[in-house]
């Protein structure tokens, strides 16, 4: 397996708002709200999440999670990735369709030694 590129990552902030202001205004990125407690900023072909501190929206099953998400894109197929995941003896926390940044993708979710949570994915 090779990752070719990142294709978002999350980041919790105290104030959606503010932050969106921040990343439009200073650095020119485009805003799309997500929901409640939720935002997306574009630019070029990534994006990045916004998530409201204690909110946040990769905690699974009420575990403590750290809040950081990066999400690698690879040009092997799905069945080549799971394959070398579980040759590595790493459990896959969820899988399936999910939005990228430039449309649907196909993801595999698990996590790093510090709970940090990592996304492999193909278009």
């Amino acid at each position: 397996m090779k990752i070719e590129r990142i294709d978002h990552l999350n980041l919790t902030v105290a104030d959606i708002d503010r932050s969106v202001d921040f990343y439009r205004r200073v650095l020119g990125m485009k805003a799309e709200s997500m929901g409640e407690g939720r935002a997306a900023l574009y630019f070029g072909q990534q994006k990045i999440h916004l998530d409201a501190a204690g909110r946040a929206a990769m905690a699974a099953s009420g575990e403590k999670r750290m809040p950081a998400h990066i999400c690698f894109i690879t040009e092997a197929p799905m069945a080549e990735v799971t394959a070398h995941l579980k040759e590595c003896d790493v459990p896959i926390r969820m899988q399936g369709p999910r939005a990228g940044a430039i449309g649907t993708i196909q993801s595999v979710y698990i996590d790093d030694p510090d709970l940090n949570s990592i996304e492999i994915a193909c278009y």
